[in-house]
């Protein structure tokens, strides 16, 4: 499964970032490579409790990663902070189909 991830520069360094298809998937890392480690292993274990609950498998759509963006990019203008942020796909391998 692929995923659009947004990763945020943090003020005091690394990342932040969020997979907008899956509400409340977050993680971050002390560097780009280590942020899309941990948010990897993120969406793998945010699967696996939608599994569990019964939850319908995530839909990524332009619109749910457009809002997203709009969202971190207006929080970043409130908190005085660069308007930089970066996309990426990631690759997850769920064990067992949804």
């Amino acid at each position: 499964m692929k995923f659009t991830v947004i990763l945020e520069p943090e003020a005091d360094g690394g990342y932040s970032v969020i997979c907008p298809a899956i509400p409340g998937c977050a993680s971050q890392g002390d560097s780009l490579d280590k942020a899309l480690a941990n948010i990897r292993e993120a969406i793998l274990l945010c699967l696996e409790v939608r599994r569990e609950e019964a939850l319908a498998e995530p839909k990524e759509t332009p619109e749910i990663v457009a809002e997203e963006i709009r969202a971190c990019l207006k929080d970043r203008a409130e908190e005085g902070l660069p308007l930089t942020i970066e996309t990426r796909e990631v690759e997850v391998e769920a064990e067992v189909a949804l």
